[in-house]
């Protein structure tokens, strides 16, 4: 999962590691992972081919002299930092455009996974994007029916409580998926999006 939630960071924008762990925090359910666990990572999509990297100076800051007189701050690239220090900005290839369209279709059984899928899908065609809702939708369908088949069978109240609010938040979920379904079934037949 920490393929498709990098490339898909990356393919909205170059990012350097420290602003990539950041962004991963920030993704819908706050996909947290540590930079003993990225830094490999980024260098496994690079040896792939998913990934390319170029080596940058840190942006400098300089103050510089206002039409006013008033010493302002500002940024400047520099191929050079004080220190010589570089770090590396990422960037998604071709081939990683390709792989992420392969992540986003995959099977959406596993709920990280499907938020995960659900922060990128844009990046998806409206029929794959529909086809992946559906896919979701199918594999909730079947766990509320196995729930119904094979109830709980406890007299632990609080167990029974623990099934409920999973049978519950099944019908949530559900109702919430038919309404993405049925809005990009809209958006797909609506005149605006044959613009697009």
């Amino acid at each position: 999962m920490l393929d498709l939630a990098v490339l898909g960071l990356l393919k909205e924008g170059d990012l350097h590691g420290y602003e990539l762990n950041k962004r991963l925090k920030s993704l819908v359910g706050g996909y947290s992972t540590s930079f003993g666990a990225l830094y490999p990572a980024l260098a496994r999509l690079e040896r792939r081919g998913w990934v390319s990297s170029d080596a940058v100076a840190p942006d400098l800051i300089a103050d510089e002299q206002t039409s006013e007189g008033h010493a302002r701050r500002s940024r400047k690239r520099s191929t050079k930092s004080k220190s010589g220090r570089t770090r590396k900005v990422y960037h998604i290839t071709e081939a990683g455009e390709f792989y992420l369209l392969e992540l986003l279709q995959e099977d959406a059984n596993n709920e990280r996974r499907f938020r995960l899928q659900l922060a990128f899908c844009r990046f998806l065609p409206s029929d794959r994007r529909l086809a992946l809702f559906e896919l979701r939708r199918a594999h909730l369908v079947s766990l509320q029916a196995m729930a119904r088949r094979d109830p709980v069978q406890s007299t632990d109240p609080y167990v029974r409580s623990l099934f409920q609010r999973d049978q519950e938040r099944l019908v949530h979920d559900l109702a919430w998926l038919d309404r993405l379904i049925a809005d990009e079934r809209n958006n797909r037949t609506s005149p605006e999006s044959s613009d697009r």
